[in-house]
This record gives structure tokens, sequence and C-alpha cells, in this order.
């Protein structure tokens, strides 16, 4: 990792945060080092097209590190940033000094990574995790954090860990959308990821392409309609059976008229190929809003199940988000 001042430090644990942050590198005029998450799907294989695109990039295992949280107030305020510190640096072997980047970037302060960063009191940037989150009305887990027992003292001494803008070390708080956002009592920056995507150059895209691409895709595909599916099984929400009938009643319901496309969220281990036989199925590595600026055609229809993946999706004619109860209805007698 480098330690030259003037560059920035991208730390991502999802493949949208990598693009997020390497779109923002190709834009801004300040080298950019990539610290990608073991969490990440394959994320020594991404590390490595990053490197070949000219980015230094490395793989941090998180769940490596230990839990350095510690119960009661007490050992909170003596024992834990000290043990935070120790679980990273002897497992991963370094360490990131206050000044060693002259900008950090995260998207999960929560992670071990973002406790890291408040272990050395070093400030970041916290980036929306997904696209205009911070537009949302509801920030439960805010609320509820603010009215823990002890929170203004933790704040006031940097001790503990607060998330989601409440560490008094954080720079800003980026947001989709400054007249939109419902948060308060942080710094809050407006970054819009809409309006950045829409300012990339042909190049630009190509490195991006390079990046995350490594299956070519149809150049033609006349009506075609997109299933993208959320993985309800690893949420506990379903069971494998259910899911893949929801799935195949949902398709057969809306994704007709022209070839079938699925892409599935990246942890989404399913075999699509077996469920949906003659489907393209895309790299699932690959984030959903990269087919904006790639593919020579607009699908007809993207159907979804209760995500929000539709949110930031451009290249579809028409976009249908069903809620479970809906989905399931279509596989229950009453429903048909």
């Amino acid at each position: 990792m480098s330690g030259a001042k003037q560059r920035a430090l991208a730390i991502c644990h999802t493949p949208y945060q990598v693009l997020v942050e390497l779109v923002r590198a190709l834009k801004e005029d300040m080298p950019t080092d990539f610290l990608l998450s073991a969490v990440v799907p394959d994320a020594s294989a991404l590390s490595g097209r990053l490197a070949a695109a000219g980015f230094s990039a490395q793989v941090f295992d998180e769940d490596a590190c230990g839990n350095a949280i510690q119960p009661g107030l007490v050992r909170t305020l003596l024992f834990q940033k000290l043990l935070g510190r120790r679980n990273v640096e002897k497992h991963y072997g370094f360490t990131l000094c206050k000044n060693q980047y002259s900008r950090v970037y995260i998207h999960n302060d929560w992670s071990v990574l973002g406790r890291y960063l408040q272990d050395k009191n070093i400030p970041y940037i916290l980036c929306e995790d997904t696209f205009a989150s911070t537009c949302h009305p509801d920030h439960a887990l805010i609320d509820r954090q603010r009215a823990q027992p002890h929170f203004r003292l933790l704040q006031k001494l940097g001790k503990g860990y607060l998330y989601w803008g409440d560490w008094k070390g954080i720079c800003a708080v980026e947001t989709e959308d400054l007249a939109r956002c419902g948060l308060s009592g942080m710094p809050i920056a407006e970054h819009s990821k809409a309006a950045l995507f829409a300012a990339l150059t042909p190049g630009q895209k190509e490195t991006i392409l390079r990046v995350f691409l490594t299956d070519p895709l149809p150049q033609k595909a006349d009506g075609a309609v997109i299933f993208m599916p959320r993985d309800f099984v690893s949420e506990h929400l379903c069971t494998e059976a259910e899911q893949a009938a929801l799935y195949k009643a949902a398709a057969q319901r809306f994704c007709t008229g022209g070839p079938l496309f699925i892409k599935a969220h990246p942890r989404d281990k399913t075999d699509y190929s077996r469920l949906f036989p003659g489907a393209v199925i895309l790299q699932r590595t690959m984030p959903s809003e990269v087919l904006n600026f790639c593919l020579p055609f607009r699908f007809a229809r993207a159907v979804t199940i209760e995500s929000t993946v539709l949110g930031s999706f451009q290249v579809a004619d028409e976009k249908i988000t069903l809620t479970l109860a809906q989905a399931r209805a279509l596989i229950e007698p009453s429903g048909r």
C-alpha cells in the first residue's frame, strides 16, 4: 500500500462500491489505492484487474482479525481501540497512518476496516452503500444508535465505535441529493453518482469494462427482458424450493416477449442456468449499473422482487418491482 501523500484510499465491500470508487478515481486527478474486503465476490480476481488497469489494489480478510468490541463502558473506554488496532495490524502486517492519504473513502464504516479507521483516528468520507440510501426517510439504525446509553459521552471522547456518520472524526457523509437527504447532526456533502456515471468519457467506460466485464455481451437482443433476482434463501426468508418456484412464476408472468437475461446479485450462489435453460446468464460479479453504459441495446422490461436494484437501472423501457407477497401470490392457488 503506497504511503505517498496526495493519494486517495478507497475501502470497498461490494462490487458496486468498487465501481463507484473506480469512476471517482477516473474523474479526479488524485491517484487512488483500492483496499478490497475479502467479502467482495472474487476479490482477488477483481484486485488483479484493477492492478492491470493501473490502480494499486489489495485484498483484506476482515474475518481473520477477531472481534475487538468490548462489553461495558469501562472496557470500551480503556481497551477497545487498543485491541482493534492490534487485531488488524497483527494479522495484516501494515498500519495506516493519519496523514498517509489525503482522502479516505469507505462505504461500510461498521466493518472491521471502518472500526480500524476510528481506532487510528483517521478521518474518512462515508459514502453511500446503495444508490440514494441517504434520501430514504427512515434511518432507524441511526436513531437506535443515538438512543443508546452514553452515546453523547462516547461521541465526545471519540471512544467506542459509532457508525453511519456519528463518529466525531468523520469528514463528510455523501448523499446523492442534498435536497432530499433526511440525515442531520453530521456533515453532509452531495455526491451524485448518477451525474458521475453520466459524465464518463468513452475511454473511461472502456477502462470500467476491462475491470468488470470478463464475458462478452450480445450485441443485439430485440425485445429482451432482464430478471434481477434477490437471494431470499441466504436471508432465511424462504426455502430453495420456494425461491425457485417464485422465480419461475415471476419469469413466466412478466419476462416474456423476447430473450431472457438473468443478472444475479454478486453473492447469490443459485445456478440460474439450470433454473432458466436457454437464458443469457450475465456475470454476477459485475455491478448491474455497468449495463447502463456498455450495452448496444435496451431491455424492453426489467423485473425484480423486493430489491432496490432498479432504482439506478437506466436501460429498460419498463421496470417492474414485485413485493415478496406479490411473488408468493403467483404460486399460491388464490394467486393463479
